[in-house]
């Protein structure tokens, strides 16, 4: 009898550790976020550097009606240091963090770097990342697109993780039905610049930019400075939203929301 009841104990414990890994599992992001505030609520919160600080205050932020918004007063914060262009272009991408999510990209932009061929179909899956259709003036789109933290046209950098976000249509691309700014907007102003001249460099600094534990970015901080000239000179924060839609930035998962709402 002893026997069986040991038995039956630790089936009993065995089922119950399972049924807790699962819970655990698929309720991780609501439980580390609940874990994050909790934290963070009881304890002193430290002094953070001048830009993480900024960023903390941008990513706080809920989109209204503006997609982009300066920065700063629109002005690049970049040292003397960074504008230095002895080495030539270069790019360099942050590490994935601990869930997935790709990081600061940073790049010095040459004619150089620009590709000559058309971009393959991208095959990475980005975090959050859901194929959502919507008409928008008789014209079928794609609520999300995997958005390039540095442009292709930019440097030829296609299918790498670390580059890659869950990014809204009206965040990534050209808006055609109004006068609102997008990532395409200031890699496009860059693009044409580069164009004019090989001399011509272009500091630039693109950060996706997270609440907690979430898995798409509530939007993006762009910085960009020709070197030598104010030609291109911008420090914005574009939103990762989508008028008319509802986004679960935890999970990507989004709804459309009544037109008459």
């Amino acid at each position: 009898m002893y026997s069986y009841n040991r038995r039956w104990l630790r089936r009993f414990i065995i089922i119950f550790m399972s049924v807790m890994a699962v819970l655990i599992f698929v309720k991780r992001d609501v439980i580390l976020n609940r874990i994050f505030n909790q934290f963070s609520q009881s304890t002193a919160a430290p002094k953070l550097p001048q830009h993480e600080d900024q960023q903390k205050k941008l990513v706080a932020q809920d989109f209204t009606t503006q997609q982009v918004i300066p920065v700063t007063n629109n002005q690049p914060n970049f040292t003397t240091s960074e504008l230095k262009i002895d080495q030539g272009a270069w790019q360099k991408l942050a590490h994935r963090d601990w869930i997935g999510r790709p990081q600061q990209a940073d790049a010095l932009l040459n004619q150089e770097q620009m590709p000559t061929l058309k971009r393959k179909k991208l095959t990475v899956k980005t975090p959050g990342y859901h194929v959502y259709r919507f008409n928008q003036n008789d014209q079928q789109d794609y609520l999300y697109n995997r958005s390039h933290l540095i442009g292709y046209q930019l440097t030829g950098l296609n299918n790498d993780a670390r580059n890659l976000v869950t990014g809204t249509r009206a965040m990534n691309a050209i808006h055609e039905y109004d006068n609102q700014g997008s990532m395409e907007t200031f890699e496009n102003q860059i693009a044409s610049y580069l164009k004019q001249s090989p001399k011509h460099f272009v500091r630039y600094r693109v950060t996706p930019l997270y609440r907690n534990v979430e898995r798409v970015p509530r939007g993006i901080e762009m910085a960009g400075q020709s070197v030598g000239d104010d030609q291109i000179k911008f420090h914005v924060y574009i939103f990762n939203s989508q008028p008319g839609w509802q986004i679960n930035y935890y999970t990507g998962t989004a709804l459309q929301q009544d037109k008459e709402n």
